[in-house]
Order: C-alpha cells, then structure tokens, then sequence
C-alpha cells in the first residue's frame, strides 16, 4: 500500500501482507517523525487486483471518451449514464468493486463516477478511491473522477480537494447531473489545459 506523509510528502510503501483490511493504523514518518493515520481498504489490492475472472478489455472506436460508472443504484446508474452520453462518453458501468478495479486496469477511462457507499464499502475504505488516489499522477491527471454521496455540496471545491477528487455531487441533484458534470469536467480541462501547456514548452510531455 502506498501512502503519502501528510506533513512531509514522503512516498511510502507499505507491505500490504502486514496490514488488516478495513483497519485503520498510525505510523511515524522515517523522514520527519510526523504521526500519520491511515484506513487501509475493506478489501485488499492485491485481493480487488486479482486478474483470475477478469472481464475482457473494453473496445471503443478512435477518438471515444469512456466514462466509468460504479453506482449500485439502478436508478442513479441510468441517469448518469445518459448525462454522460449528453456529454459525449461512453458509458461503462462496473457491477462491482473487482469488477471495477478490473477494467481501470484494462482501459485508460477518461472519467470515472463512483457513489461513495459503492459495492458496500465506506467512503474512507471504498476500494475505487483508493486505487485512484495511489495511481502514478501521470496517468491520474487525465481521468476525471467525481464522487457521489448524500452529504455533499455539488460542486464544493473544498470538499473535492480534500478528497483527492475533481468535484463532489450530491446524490439527491439527479436532475441536474449533466449540467453539474459539464461545468466540472470544463473547469477541470481548463485547469489542466495551463499544466499540459507548460510541460509540453519545458519538455516534459
């Protein structure tokens, strides 16, 4: 498991065969000292990660956006994916947390949409999250991620930051998904237009 030193920064790699699922533990910081908590996900990566059963590789046409969607409710699950299409991706729904991890691995998904209570998980163990917040920032930093639940305000840039994710949605604003996706995912590309620019003129891309 690889965590980051809140204080410091300093990149660290856990041995996952030491840590519980689900547990929640704290380590001093080899570098600085400063004490870290840390929740380890309900289910383990290497367990979620397994490539036993694992779905085949989605195909799409050249130039197509795929949208990841882990939402357990029917319901929520249809509406996002015609917002999404509205928008221009190509929707994918996961039946599961396995499932989902599964196919982030197979296909570079432009955008992922994951409820925060997702295949029964918790918002601090949701197994999706996780994953994404320890993937190589070259390739997070062109997904876009939102997360869904009951107590957020849509689009709160606080609450998304603090998260580690592109926006926030309030779950009950089903209405209004296309419009809260479109104005973040343009706000995002915005964003990350000025990062692109600057690296490719100083040779980084």
């Amino acid at each position: 498991m690889k965590v980051d030193c809140e204080n410091c920064g300093s990149k660290l790699n856990l041995p996952d065969d030491k840590l519980e699922p689900g547990s929640a533990f704290s380590f001093n910081c080899p570098k600085c000292k400063h004490k870290n908590t840390v929740t380890v996900p309900a289910k383990s990566k290497s367990d979620l990660e397994t490539d036993e059963g694992a779905p085949p590789a989605d195909f799409f046409e050249e130039g197509a956006k795929p949208a990841l969607i882990c939402i357990d409710d029917p319901g929520l699950r249809n509406s996002l994916a015609k917002a999404v299409a509205q928008l221009g991706y190509v929707p994918v729904t996961a039946d599961s947390a396995r499932d989902a991890l599964k196919r982030i691995k197979l296909t570079q998904f432009r955008m992922v949409l994951v409820d925060e209570g997702f295949d029964g998980q918790t918002r601090d163990a949701n197994a999706v999250l996780s994953y994404l917040q320890y993937m190589d920032m070259t390739t997070r930093r062109r997904i876009f991620v939102a997360l869904f639940g009951n107590d957020f305000t849509s689009l709160d840039a606080m609450s998304a930051y603090a998260l580690s994710v592109n926006a926030v949605v309030k779950r009950s604003d089903v209405t209004q998904y296309e419009k809260i996706l479109h104005r973040a995912v343009a706000e995002n590309e915005r964003f990350y237009k000025v990062f692109f620019d600057v690296s490719r003129e100083i040779g980084k891309m």
